[in-house]
């Protein structure tokens, strides 16, 4: 089995994330993605609980598609920092030995590789395909040649927008999945505090 792994903070999940997931599901062969929002983001934190980010995840994804999926991995570690490295081998561990792991990081993150946790590590754990964008990142660190880069769909979408147009009281309709917006306007997340 081919599975992808698309970690983020999803805070929150929005329709660039789905699109993205779907878009390079099919282009990679995968049987299934599955998002890991991070627990303890190790370079920036969330806005919105853990919880609430991985029920958003949920609800954004819907049921019924057997393809994305939404693990509480990270939240069982209970590591003092989500560090790449450390939940990839454990989910390795948990999928077992004769599943492919392909991770899935963007442009700018991969651009900022040399600076993780054992970065080197990561290409032993699993295949790293870099969902290239429009706007082209420099990439001029050594780990680019063995990586996998995947023209992406660009998606003029951000989590950050989201969150500063609920904060000004603008409409996010169409930008999230409807649960996720209903879910978000329930919880009075990202207002103004």
């Amino acid at each position: 089995m081919r599975t992808g792994v698309f970690g983020g903070r999803f805070d929150p999940i929005h329709m660039g994330h789905l699109i993205v997931a779907q878009d390079v599901t099919e282009r990679l062969g995968m049987d299934r993605i599955i998002f890991l929002p991070s627990f303890h983001p190790p370079h920036k934190g969330t806005e919105a609980p853990y919880e609430d980010r991985l029920e958003m995840i949920r609800l954004g994804i819907g049921a019924g598609n057997g393809r994305l999926e939404a693990s509480d991995l990270e939240r069982r570690l209970a590591l003092p920092k989500s560090y790449t490295v450390d939940i990839l081998e454990a989910l390795k561990s948990e999928l077992g030995q004769g599943e492919e792991i392909i991770f899935l990081v963007g442009t700018d993150e991969f651009a900022n590789l040399p600076s993780w946790r054992e970065p080197e590590r990561l290409f032993a754990l699993a295949r790293v395909a870099v969902l290239a964008r429009a706007i082209k990142t420099p990439i001029t660190h050594a780990l680019a040649q063995h990586a996998t880069f995947v023209p992406n769909r660009v998606v003029e979408l951000s989590s950050s927008e989201i969150r500063e147009r609920i904060k000004r009281g603008m409409s996010i309709r169409f930008m999230v999945p409807e649960p996720v917006r209903e879910y978000i306007l329930e919880k009075g997340l990202y207002r103004k505090s």
